[in-house]
């Protein structure tokens, strides 16, 4: 147990990425059989047997189909942990990790610039709908800074020369200032962290041998240790007898 705080106990498996995705997989998987389609439409007359389309099922199945969107992407990123096979790949995701607190620190600033600039513009006096209330501001300007709102808009956009200033400026500490920076900071934490990640690599291998070998019976280990024969000596060559405590390989 880990107290949070000094005083929240809380269990040392949750600060465990493996374990709590396991965890919040096993709460999908229970809420999908809750929610399970055909569960619900067994007790209603449809011509096909299991059926997952009745009137029974009409107000779960979107819920049904988001906790499936969840848990099949759980799946996949707990999958993840057979990168330790692989040493390029286990140092390759323990990079990803260590430059992860960057990615956060753009996102916060980015969230927090989309704020500054979405209760600015609502304040002025226009009358786009894009940019009508501080939320459709912000979306808006989520928008376009992923570069998916329309270009069909822009034109709206232009004609209110206040509202097209402020979205420039936006623009332009966003792809400009806050991408070229975000860039740095991960070139920089890549070099700093890369010489180290192999070394980690084989560290988390051999945390996850020492788990796994907790796990085994004694007998089944005492099985496993008479099997290798450790006691018999090895032949180094045509009668020259070594020492006992290895594996003969030629």
């Amino acid at each position: 147990m880990t107290k949070v705080a000094g005083l929240l106990p809380v269990p040392d498996y949750l600060f465990n990425f493996q374990q709590f995705g396991s965890l919040v997989l096993t709460i999908c998987l229970i809420l999908m059989l809750a929610l399970e389609p055909i569960v619900h439409c067994l007790s209603a007359e449809t011509d096909k047997l299991f059926s997952s389309l009745c009137n029974a099922s009409e107000d779960i199945i979107y819920a049904y189909s988001i906790l499936s969107a969840v848990a099949m992407l759980l799946y996949w990123l707990l999958l993840t942990d057979l990168s330790v096979f692989s040493m390029r790949f286990s140092a390759f995701l323990l990079v990803i990790s260590r430059v992860a607190s960057e990615v956060g620190l753009f996102l916060g600033a980015l969230i927090y610039l989309i704020a500054a600039f979405a209760g600015a513009i609502s304040s002025l006096k226009q009358n786009l709908k894009d940019f009508a209330g501080v939320h459709w501001s912000a979306l808006s300007l989520w928008e376009i800074a992923l570069g998916i709102y329309p270009s069909s808009h822009f034109s709206s956009v232009i004609q209110t020369e206040f509202v097209m200033i402020a979205v420039s400026l936006f623009v332009i500490m966003i792809t400009i200032f806050l991408l070229n920076l975000l860039i740095a900071q991960l070139n920089g934490a890549y070099q700093v962290v890369y010489e180290d990640m192999v070394g980690y690599a084989r560290l988390n291998r051999a945390r996850i041998i020492v788990t796994t070998l907790e796990q085994v019976s004694q007998k089944r280990w005492f099985h496993f240790l008479q099997n290798q024969k450790f006691e018999e000596r090895l032949e180094f060559g045509e009668g020259d007898i070594g020492l006992p405590g290895g594996l003969q390989v030629t």
